[in-house]
């Protein structure tokens, strides 16, 4: 989308910061990673948890920045360098730009939390309002303490809606995040195990995901998945406030439901109850965690004022995000076999629903389910107990192969009673688990962020295109002869 207004200038960063800047320009990004940054943009040199982003700022200037944020001298780069911006603290500058982007868009501003289906939920909503009027989503890449900063930082000034993940990078994180953004409409997916090593039991992840609703502006309006144990925790919560309360369920009565509901491998056709508004639709996604988040979003959307109907058009169409659920075609030597792309971290709660998602898989008579797990992280003293946790789930998933990186998973897949195999590299598994596959097997990837998956399939993908290529280039010879 392109705008006729840059996102920032050089006067308005300078009022907002108090400093002095040394040569005008408009820019129309704003990075913390200088191997993102594009030519035009802003780069701040954030320090975080090991790593200090002055050490970038000349690969930064290298790749087009039109001017770096900075708090203390970098290499390679003059201190009197026209285009450095000195301040005393690059984070508190940051949440000073937050703060101006926030007030100067006249937005409707969602924030979504929860143990999981937060990204997807964030990545549904955008494409749903879009349509309507400029929308502002957080990124899928930020995370971190920085992220929430950096989304409202990027906030254009033409938006009407933006739409914020808010996650756990610690606790009151979520708090913390709700109070930058300020939220007219605050979700909450679910609640269930993850981040234990950071919090004593659940009712603590369930109290940490509750504090957004408490960071509602007065008219807010919280929407509240309720399919999980401390539903009535988080109605309490909104109630205490004194903010309206929309309840959400899949399963039960609520004030978002489905009246009729049908189920297939690639998608879900379903009519809702959205708060009285009866709306019949299509999710271009299948399984019952895609239900709860068409809920979800269907009922932000109409909180926001925004027009049901073409949300329930986007539904229809919408695309899974990169880890989280998207489906590829892989192309082998002799037919096709089906990828889950789940790579992007894992609890229990998204583990259930990948294997529930390579259930509904459908495969060619004879052929396999493969499971690729990697162990799942940030559960402390209960990660045994967590991952076995899944056992029956492995078992109803109807997986027949379980590849293991990580002596938890294997250990799962072993007391499931199915065939585990123990590897040790995911980077350099992509072509043994592909020359394993045939066609109309189906292979779902899902683990911890730590283990890199997302390199697995990333590696697979080239794989297939190779395969692709391979093919076209045998079918052209053929036909030339």
């Amino acid at each position: 989308m392109q705008f006729k207004e840059p996102l920032w200038t050089s006067a308005e960063l300078s009022a907002v910061c108090g400093g002095i800047i040394a040569q005008p320009w408009f820019a129309d990004g704003l990075q913390a990673d200088s191997r993102d940054v594009l030519p035009g943009d802003i780069y701040v040199a954030l320090i975080g948890d090991g790593t200090d982003g002055h050490m970038y700022v000349a690969d930064a200037f290298e790749r087009g920045a039109i001017a770096a944020i900075i708090s203390h001298t970098v290499e390679g780069v003059a201190w009197a360098d026209p285009r450095l911006i000195h301040v005393a603290d690059t984070a508190m500058t940051l949440q000073r730009m937050a703060a101006h982007a926030r007030e100067r868009a006249p937005v409707k501003s969602i924030a979504v939390t929860g143990t999981a289906g937060k990204t997807s939920v964030v990545h549904a909503l955008s494409q749903c309002l879009a349509p309507v009027d400029v929308t502002h989503m957080s990124a899928s890449s930020l995370r971190g303490k920085y992220s929430v900063l950096l989304s409202l930082a990027r906030l254009p000034r033409q938006s009407r809606y933006s739409v914020f993940k808010v996650g756990v990078h610690g606790q009151e994180a979520v708090k913390v995040g709700g109070q930058l953004v300020r939220p007219d409409v605050a979700v909450v997916t679910v609640v269930g195990p993850s981040h234990t090593e950071s919090f004593p039991d659940e009712d603590a992840i369930a109290a940490e995901k509750a504090s957004l609703i408490q960071t509602l502006k007065p008219s807010g309006i919280a929407i509240i998945g309720i399919d999980h144990d401390h539903g009535g925790h988080l109605k309490k919560v909104a109630s205490d406030m004194g903010v309206s309360v929309v309840t959400v369920s899949v399963l039960g009565d609520a004030d978002v439901k489905p009246l009729r509901m049908t189920e297939h491998n690639d998608c879900t056709c379903l009519t809702a109850d959205i708060g009285g508004t009866v709306v019949t639709y299509k999710i271009s996604q299948p399984g019952r965690e895609w239900v709860l988040n068409s809920l979800l979003v269907l009922a932000a959307v109409k909180a926001v004022d925004g027009d049901l109907g073409q949300a329930a058009v986007a539904l229809a169409s919408l695309d899974a995000v990169p880890g989280r659920g998207r489906t590829h075609k892989l192309n082998l030597s002799l037919g096709q076999a089906t990828l889950i792309d789940d790579s992007f971290n894992a609890n229990p709660l998204g583990v259930k629903a990948a294997l529930r998602r390579l259930a509904l898989s459908p495969v060619v008579k004879s052929r396999k389910r493969v499971a690729v797990l990697s162990d799942m992280a940030e559960l402390g003293l209960r990660s045994q107990e967590m991952h076995l946790s899944l056992v029956n789930d492995l078992r109803r998933s109807n997986v027949s192969k379980v590849i293991a990186f990580g002596d938890q998973m294997a250990s799962l897949g072993e007391i499931a009673g199915i065939a585990t195999e123990r590897w040790t590299s995911p980077l350099k598994s992509a072509e043994r688990l592909m020359a394993e596959l045939q066609p109309g097997d189906a292979v779902m990837v899902k683990g911890a962020n730590h283990m890199r998956l997302g390199g697995l399939v990333n590696e697979m993908l080239k794989i297939s295109k190779n395969e692709t290529e391979f093919d076209g280039a045998r079918a052209r010879t053929v036909l030339s002869k």
